[in-house]
């Protein structure tokens, strides 16, 4: 165990139920509960691994994908990573920003709604029509056509 989470109960943090991050480490066991199911709180668990491989393997190993952070200079793991890993959204040598509502964001197995941003969801919500209104009084097309026959 590297940080031992807790429940904080000093000043502001009396009034509820908050608790500091936990974070540990530990080898990948496919039957571990901290592994399988979607975990809503600061716990991290830190997965040695000896190759990229192994590495896939282990992140793909879940119900779940939403999304993916590497931390290297090596972007030839990154294009492996990208196209072997099962997420909605990845991260190269950053973290989430937390304002991604405009990008592609529907996850993946598990999780997400398959929507793929926020901004789809408007469409799979709302009924979309155009409407236009000519004020003049002619008609004008594009690319230099006119309304005229004859």
């Amino acid at each position: 165990m590297l940080l031992d989470g807790g429940r904080l109960t000093e000043g502001a943090y009396n009034q509820g139920h908050f608790v500091s991050p936990f974070v540990y480490v530990m080898e990948h066991r496919s039957d571990s509960r901290v592994l399988r199911d979607e975990v809503f709180g600061p716990h991290v668990a830190l997965i040695p691994f000896h190759t990229i491989d192994d590495a896939v393997r282990i992140y793909n190993d879940t119900e779940y994908g939403f999304s993916l952070a590497v931390h290297t200079r090596d972007y030839r793991k990154v294009r492996y990573l990208r196209e072997e890993c099962d997420f909605g959204v990845g991260y190269v040598n950053s973290p989430t920003i937390g304002a991604e509502v405009h990008l592609p964001f529907g996850g993946m197995k598990g999780n997400g709604s398959g929507i793929p941003s926020a901004t789809g969801l408007l469409t799979a919500v709302t009924d979309q029509v155009a409407w236009t209104v000519n004020h003049g009084t002619e008609i004008r097309l594009a690319q230099g056509l006119s309304g005229k026959t004859g």
